[in-house]
């Protein structure tokens, strides 16, 4: 069996899957299942330039990566690193959405000016973070609300930590350099960005040892032996890039494993 439901519906199946051998929840024996919850948090910075970008006209984000400050440096006061991630602007409603809600576009009779003088003149820095396993950032069950059917819906408890926070500042300030130098004359910060980063990792992590993790180096439950994960719950880290591409690298790795080991894979 193959189990790839992310990292809040991973562990929410298994913890709703108690018996007598597994009072805790399937393939928790380590109590590990749902622990460990890893986000993206994201410092996003935008700067308005004087000259047309025609960003709008093309593909929005990841357009370039930097990964100048990805490697913990013990000069920054924080462990790990974020990518800094180029996006281009946003079409026409979205610009005026944005503008309203950051102050560049105003109502009234001066809208068509300020409106002509933010859209297309924008480009944007995000600073995407590496968050750090903790144990108290959490899926667990929710002991009252429940399903359609009666299935104890997911509880998530998560916390930014003092670490993601000072790395969130360190890549808002090294983006606002950056477009300032690239001459924009206007910057806006949002840290963290509310509307992204929630990529769910980490929560039945991979590890060779059963007291330490939930599955092995190959995607297996330690406890349930016909049992795979193959979603971003099984992180150790969260990276400070798009998880994606990992987890379809995971997932083709772990499906060439069980090919290589069908005449034992269940021992």
């Amino acid at each position: 069996m193959v189990l790839a439901c992310n990292g809040i519906g991973t562990p929410r199946l298994l913890l709703n899957s108690k018996s007598a051998r597994f009072p805790d929840g399937l393939a928790n024996r380590s109590g590990l299942v749902g622990k460990n919850l890893m986000l993206h948090p994201y410092a996003y910075v935008q700067g308005v330039f004087d000259d047309p970008l025609d960003g709008y006209k093309g593909p929005v984000g990841c357009a370039l990566w930097c990964q100048e400050f990805y490697e913990t440096s013990s000069s920054r006061g924080f462990v790990r690193g974020y990518t800094l991630q180029a996006s281009r602007g946003f079409g026409p409603v979205t610009s005026a959405l944005m503008g309203l809600s950051n102050g560049t576009v105003a109502w009234g009779s001066g809208h068509h000016d300020s409106f002509g003088a933010y859209f297309n003149h924008v480009a944007a820095l995000s600073a995407i973070c590496e968050d750090l396993p903790e144990l108290h950032n959490t899926v667990t069950l929710d002991p009252d609300l429940v399903d359609s059917d009666g299935i104890p819906a997911p509880k998530v408890t998560y916390r930014i930590s003092d670490n993601s926070h000072k790395m969130l500042k360190h890549g808002a300030e090294r983006a606002t350099e950056a477009l300032e130098a690239a001459g924009a004359h206007d910057v806006f910060v949002q840290s963290p960005l509310p509307n992204a980063g929630c990529h769910l990792m980490g929560t039945a992590r991979m590890g060779v040892d059963p007291e330490h993790s939930v599955v092995n180096e190959w995607g297996r439950c330690h406890d349930v032996r016909n049992l795979f994960v193959v979603d971003a719950s099984v992180f150790v880290t969260s990276g400070g890039a798009n998880p994606t591409s990992t987890i379809q690298a995971l997932a083709l790795y772990v499906a060439d494993q069980m090919k290589n080991r069908l005449a034992n894979l269940f021992d």
